[in-house]
């Protein structure tokens, strides 16, 4: 009789329905907690109990509806409390053991054990040239340490994938060369290389497009800068590298796409030869459309091969190219006019000024083809042909910048003509805005 009474306790509250409920909630729970201690086991229970967890979740919220729909308040008012505690404490429950689960994981997980996959890159004999060889290197991210393995069985490391950017794309040079191109865009580094399988070398390209050599025994890449890359040794010192540099120049063109490496441990080959990363690798110059402005310069731009900053230059009517500084917060650029064929470019950035003496502004003098920049109050000639300006600095009475030319060569202009000099009066012309659209002044 006294379960008699118990069974229907349970049928006419829904705990009964609850029970069932919360036991799989339970379940659900540990297995979260245990699966990175208990393995496949664990995981099969979550599963189940997640199964059971769902339906007796709907039937619940079933037998609610028909509570009300019957008019049973005393029934519907317990479902809705009991149900709305045990929510809360599912919620509850299911944020400690997510975060003991993630514990856990970290804890257990041993690099030293992940399984090296290798990836196999076909020769123009069809047998393999050489390996990219991938090694999980986070507990549950899609980020792998990459290391280039020759048939000889050398080893250099590279840059690690950071976000998930496994694939490589693979391309055959007319030189015999292969170029391995990542297909994410990163704003710190370029993560591009140049293998040549007969000396046995790697080449890393620089932000700026310039070839350095990784230099042997390598464990990993750990950084890139314009003209240099930073490595780490197998004595596990980091070192910067600035070694020669080669210009990227041409030496991409005429490429020919042969496939995918995945770190799953796959080649997938091309069938059509189509080029997947062609606007990354090269991506092209836009000039922006001045209008009815009739500027006697073109201001070009184009996504940057390092990633979301943008790169800018002039061009002149005889074709001459002047790279400015690559800042990548800015706004708006604002054009000024002063005498005739006599311009000043403002690039206004998010944060206000770069730094305390550089403020992202030029002066272009179309009649003799002249761009300068200005810095620390001092005009600081661009040389023509520059792909890069890669640092500035002021002293008391002169301001300098490095420029790095197509060829690798570097250029230092110093100059102490103070910009107050410029005694034209400026008026506004435009504004360009970050996506290369051109705003005339009225």
């Amino acid at each position: 009789m006294g379960k008699y009474h118990i069974r229907e306790f349970l049928s006419r509250t829904g705990l009964g329905l609850f029970l069932v409920w919360g036991c799989a909630a339970v379940i659900f729970l540990v297995a979260v907690v245990s699966s990175p201690l208990l393995g496949k086991a664990s995981v099969v229970a979550g599963f189940a109990a997640t199964g059971v967890l769902a339906v007796a979740s709907l039937w619940y919220a079933l037998v609610f509806l028909v509570a009300l729909a019957k008019r049973q308040w005393r029934k519907a008012a317990i479902m809705f409390v009991v149900g709305g505690v045990g929510a809360c404490l599912l919620s509850v429950g299911f944020g400690f053991a997510a975060a003991f689960n993630f514990w856990a994981a970290v804890e257990k997980w041993d690099k030293g054990k992940e399984k090296p996959r290798l990836v196999g890159v076909p020769g123009e004999d069809g047998k393999m040239a050489f390996s990219v060889e991938y090694i999980h290197a986070h507990p549950f991210l899609a980020e792998y340490d990459k290391t280039i393995v020759f048939k000889s069985g050398k080893r250099i490391g590279v840059y690690i994938d950071t976000g998930g950017a496994g694939p490589f794309a693979v391309y055959r040079l007319p030189t015999g060369e292969y170029y391995l191109a990542d297909g994410l865009k990163h704003n710190f580094i370029r993560n591009d290389y140049r293998v040549n399988v007969t000396n046995e070398t790697v080449e890393m390209m620089t932000g700026d497009a310039f070839w350095i050599r990784i230099p042997d025994g390598t464990l990993a890449v750990v950084g890139s800068g314009g003209d240099s890359i930073s490595v780490r040794t197998a004595d596990e010192e980091c070192k910067n590298v600035e070694g020669q540099l080669a210009p990227a120049g041409d030496s991409l063109s005429r490429r020919k796409y042969l496939g995918l490496t995945h770190p799953r441990g796959e080649f997938e080959k091309s069938d059509d030869c189509k080029d997947p990363y062609a606007g990354i690798i090269e991506p092209a110059w836009t000039a922006v459309d001045a209008g009815a402005a009739n500027l006697p310069f073109t201001l070009e731009w184009r996504d940057s091969k390092k990633g979301w900053n943008r790169q800018w230059r002039i061009a002149t009517a005889l074709g001459k190219h002047f790279a400015l500084y690559q800042a990548g917060d800015f706004e708006t650029c604002h054009m000024y006019v002063g005498a005739p064929g006599v311009y000043r470019l403002h690039f206004a950035s998010k944060n206000g000024r770069v730094s305390d003496f550089f403020d992202n502004e030029y002066r272009i003098d179309a009649n003799s083809e002249k761009v300068e920049m200005i810095v620390g109050g001092f005009l600081l000639s661009i040389p023509s042909g520059t792909v890069g300006i890669s640092s500035f600095g002021l002293s008391e009475d002169r301001a300098s910048l490095t420029a790095t030319c197509e060829n690798g060569t570097k250029i230092e202009s110093s100059d102490s003509i103070p910009a107050s000099e410029d005694k034209y009066q400026y008026m506004p012309v435009g504004v360009v805005d970050y996506d290369g659209s051109f705003r005339q002044c009225r």
